[in-house]
């Protein structure tokens, strides 16, 4: 089972430490940032645990990957390695923590009301439209594109124009979408996550 988030998305501490630090293990077979990464996201886990819109694994599943590929400097990471250690510092590092909402939108209860009310999201949920601001090397669940500037603001215009937008979805989805839009180093990544057993 898989649930649909969009997610308020940081390019910042994206572009500038989490996406290196992967490259570094992907190419050169270097783990020490990786590690680095994971001790700092096991440190927050109770901070970001407050948000209980975020899937997180536990503080033992990061003690796990440290204690794993640390001694793996000199050896090539699977792409299931990557995957799954992109999943643990992507989402816990790149979706702000320090904003007054939840930076995760669960779209199931919302998807049927913003289909009828935006043409632009029926279109992106039927695929005939997608998140087209670049692809993310490493990014959690299963897509990896991000929104355009213009995407942003077309998708706040149309929300802030439905009447009676109404419901903690709306204004969830109202106040993401204006962060996104006031902030240059945010957009929107729209991802589906296997809910955790």
């Amino acid at each position: 089972m898989e649930t649909t988030f969009l997610c308020l998305f940081d390019l910042q501490p994206y572009d500038l430490i989490v996406a290196p630090a992967l490259r570094e293990y992907t190419l050169r077979y270097d783990p020490r940032a990786v590690v680095s990464l994971l001790r700092e996201v096991k440190e927050l886990l109770p901070v970001l645990r407050q948000d209980l819109s975020r899937p997180l694994l536990t503080e033992e599943d990061y003690e796990h990957w440290m204690v794993s590929i640390a001694p793996d400097a000199g050896y090539k990471p699977s792409a299931e390695t990557i995957r799954e250690l992109s999943a643990m510092v992507v989402q816990p590092l790149c979706v702000p923590r320090d904003t007054a909402f939840p930076p995760m939108l669960d779209l199931g209860p919302a998807k049927d009301w913003l289909a009828a009310r935006s043409e632009w999201f029926a279109d992106l949920m039927e695929g005939g439209e997608e998140l087209a601001g670049g692809r993310l090397e490493f990014s959690f669940g299963s897509n990896n594109h991000v929104a355009t500037r213009q995407q942003i603001t077309q998708f706040l215009e149309e929300v802030k124009s439905v009447e009676n937008a109404v419901g903690d979805a709306a204004r969830h989805l109202l106040m993401m979408l204006k962060a996104a839009d006031a902030n240059g180093h945010y957009t929107l990544l729209m991802t589906r996550v296997g809910n955790a057993s």
